[in-house]
């Protein structure tokens, strides 16, 4: 803010420039809008009026009083709050959903000193990860490192050491996540005893997801390009993108996906199918709101209590 104050303070024009014309910068209201205001950006699958999005909000932030939103172009808005100290609590989590998973993500971004708005990169946002799937021998460090590399820049890894990380049921760490690029879903691991574990990457607090191309806030209506697969162990390609993606979903990675059956909808993996059970459309097509199948009956694909994929054969692993 000084190097505005002191650049402000010697503008000038030449003496003979008819076209210039030096005006005053008020640089107390840039500063108090760096304090009291953040950037959002809107992304989500269908349009959102600026009313609508401050009522989505209220509901959100039911403990916050005194803020004010505006809209400055399609998909950004500038939200200006009474105390800092709200401005501060709002800004702990960078995403808010609204509307459910399915409806819009909210990213905040820092007020620009300068104001220039419109000259922030607004494709960044840091973003919690989960990984499932890896044995115990994995959980290292080091290994979080080089999983959060795949997802983006690495911010901070949670737990301190070995010790810190070993014994739990999943690597977390935050990650810059580009938003403009798909999501990281996952990849094959291969184990010392032989065969490959899938590790699921689950992300919090995101909604709007494609489940075709993986982008957030990409319109899945208006997406053209073919979905993106990944094929099981017995060769079954599956959709990598899926309710699974988000940290809060039942089924646990993209080869546990539904199937429609004579008696209902159970959970079933990959290639597992049954001369009654006909797949489900993350292996064949979307549903009509744009919303995959396997995203919405969770029913019968929580975790089963079977051998890890490291030491003895697994269902969904490739050969």
């Amino acid at each position: 803010m000084e190097d505005i104050v002191s650049k402000a303070a010697n503008l000038s024009c030449d003496d003979d420039d008819e076209d210039c014309l030096v005006l005053e910068a008020d640089t107390d209201a840039l500063e108090t809008l760096a304090t009291t205001a953040v950037l959002g950006r809107l992304l989500t699958k269908r349009g959102f009026s600026v009313n609508h999005l401050n009522d989505l909000l209220r509901r959100v932030w039911r403990a916050i009083d005194g803020w004010s939103i505006q809209e400055l172009t399609t998909g950004l808005y500038v939200i200006r709050f009474a105390k800092e100290d709200h401005l501060m609590a709002v800004m702990k989590t960078r995403s808010w959903m609204l509307s459910g998973p399915t409806g819009a993500l909210l990213a905040l971004f820092d007020w620009p000193t300068n104001g220039e708005w419109d000259k922030v990169d607004t494709s960044l946002l840091p973003i919690w990860i989960q990984v499932h799937g890896l044995p115990l021998m994995f959980m290292t460090q080091t290994n979080a490192a080089k999983l959060a590399a795949k997802a983006g820049s690495l911010i901070e890894i949670q737990g301190g050491g070995k010790e810190g990380i070993v014994g739990w049921k999943f690597l977390r760490f935050k990650v810059l996540v580009n938003l403009n690029n798909p999501l990281f879903a996952g990849c094959f691991v291969p184990c010392p005893s032989g065969g490959k574990v899938w590790a699921q990457f689950r992300y919090e607090r995101i909604a709007a997801l494609c489940h075709k191309c993986g982008i957030l806030g990409h319109d899945f209506h208006w997406c053209f390009t073919d979905p993106a697969v990944v094929k099981s162990r017995e060769g079954v390609p599956v959709w990598k993108y899926g309710s699974w993606i988000r940290s809060e979903a039942l089924i646990k990675d993209c080869f546990e996906q539904p199937v429609y059956s004579t008696t209902g909808v159970e959970g079933r993996t990959a290639g597992q199918d049954a001369v009654e059970v006909h797949a489900v459309p993350p292996r064949c097509s979307p549903r009509a709101d744009g919303i995959s199948s396997a995203s919405q009956y969770p029913v019968g694909a929580q975790e089963q209590n079977s051998p890890h994929p490291c030491t003895s054969q697994s269902r969904s692993t490739p050969g």
